[in-house]
């Protein structure tokens, strides 16, 4: 899958914490100043074509949810991260936070 834009994944964030939603109630979790219900509204809709979200009608709008879990998308930043970054070596993964100390806040 395609890696999602930081506009696309605000969206995904809002989305996974609400399960399934339509475009207002992913707009009503923003803070102020919100972005334009068009924006979000787009944005949906690239997500749609994208293959990670999914409607269903509902009156005369559509209810959206995600098409793979919060946890599955992290799976795979991780698994790019790793391949891309440390040539899939795990150890060499686990050494680079290590060493910049921000391993020992995980444990």
């Amino acid at each position: 899958m395609e890696r999602l834009t930081p506009a696309e994944e605000k969206v995904m964030l809002k989305l996974w914490s609400l399960e399934k939603t339509n475009v207002q109630g992913i707009l009503d979790l923003y803070e102020t100043p919100k972005p334009n219900y068009n924006t979000i509204s787009t944005i949906v809709r690239i997500l749609e074509k994208k293959k990670y979200i999914k409607h269903k009608a509902q009156g005369r709008g559509f209810v959206y949810s995600p098409k793979l879990t919060k946890e599955q998308y992290r799976d795979q930043l991780a698994e790019n991260l790793l391949q891309h970054y440390f040539d899939g070596d795990r150890n060499e993964l686990i050494s680079y936070y290590n060493s910049k100390k921000s391993l020992d806040d995980l444990l």
